[in-house]
């Protein structure tokens, strides 16, 4: 295979954020998200009803609808869904898509809280929430914000009876951080090391269960384990099933300080009284006591490294960026 014409890949990324055109983003795309969207319109048998934050160039869902995982008609894309803040951003998807279900001008968090049709219509068998920020921006109050509207979509989907897969992306810098969202999450965490629970599992993989150091040392891995343990309490709590439950990353330069983005991938089912449904996996956990060490021991899949001596691979994902792209 010949290698990828560069200076080209760089002429079609000129008008879009060049972080969304990355060998390992897009790995994450092809053998990840699009692997488990296979497997959930498996069990749906229907094409997926997918919700997005996209960019301009749709890379998600041209990789989606390239596998014939979502319905696509003459007016355009049904089961369909996104949000997007920048006003010609938005009218760039919207003329790229012609149409689809659902689009929101606006931060995903005033679409949970303000958008009437929320409530009562969102209802996506994949759910991608591909933030370009940290979980816990400075600007907002802990807990709430981000990560208050990401809760509320978890109960709606409960509400709505259901099962989901859900992507969730977060740019893994400290230094953008409320300070007191990663105590009151390094809190959580202590709190269950200092009972026991989770404790062999969590030094087995990190070597120590000192958490100030970890937050020192590996914020990434501090995210990778407070992050879910968040998120599939309230997923259990709400009466959900944990059938998957995964964690990327790969690095990324800032301005001055290089970074991590981290990705999770979690599948949750609607227990059913008959047993589970064709196709859908068994839990992983029954309850969030057992949660905890599957939480604590789970690895980090470092996809930078893995792609580090694979330079074929590399090739072959910046050139199918090329062809999405034209």
């Amino acid at each position: 295979m010949q290698p990828v014409d560069r200076k080209a890949l760089d002429l079609k990324r000129r008008d879009i954020d060049p972080l969304m055109a990355t060998a390992p983003k897009h790995w994450v795309r092809c053998h990840v998200w699009l692997e488990i969207a296979k497997k959930r319109c498996q069990i749906c048998n229907r094409p997926i009803r997918y919700f997005t934050l996209t960019t301009a160039d749709l890379f998600d869902v041209k990789v989606l609808e390239r596998a014939g995982l979502l319905e696509k008609t003459s007016r355009g894309y049904p089961g369909l869904g996104f949000c997007e803040m920048d006003d010609k951003t938005h009218e760039d998807i919207i003329r790229k898509l012609r149409w689809c279900d659902w689009s929101y001008k606006g931060l995903f968090e005033g679409m949970v809280f303000t958008y009437p049709r929320f409530g009562t219509d969102f209802n996506f068998d994949v759910v991608n929430l591909d933030f370009p920020s940290v979980p816990f921006p400075k600007h907002q109050a802990p807990m709430k914000g981000t990560w208050g509207a990401i809760e509320k979509m978890i109960d709606v989907q409960w509400d709505h009876g259901i099962s989901f897969d859900l992507f969730l992306t977060f740019r893994g810098s400290k230094d953008e951080t409320d300070a007191d969202a990663i105590k009151e999450v390094a809190n959580l965490i202590k709190y269950n090391l200092n009972a026991g629970r989770g404790k062999s599992e969590f030094e087995a993989r990190i070597g120590h269960s000192n958490i100030d150091k970890l937050l020192e040392e590996n914020y990434k891995e501090f995210l990778s384990t407070g992050i879910p343990k968040l998120l599939i309490n309230r997923a259990l709590t709400d009466g959900y099933m944990l059938t998957r439950f995964e964690a990327y990353c790969y690095q990324r330069q800032g301005h001055d300080i290089p970074y991590h983005i981290v990705k999770f991938v979690f599948s949750f089912e609607i227990p059913h009284s008959t047993g589970p449904v064709f196709g859908q996996p068994p839990p992983l956990v029954s309850n969030y006591d057992q949660a905890i060490p599957l939480i604590f021991r789970k690895e980090t899949f470092d996809v930078s490294n893995y792609l580090s001596d694979k330079t074929s691979l590399v090739n072959e994902l910046e050139q199918d960026l090329v062809l999405l792209k034209s």
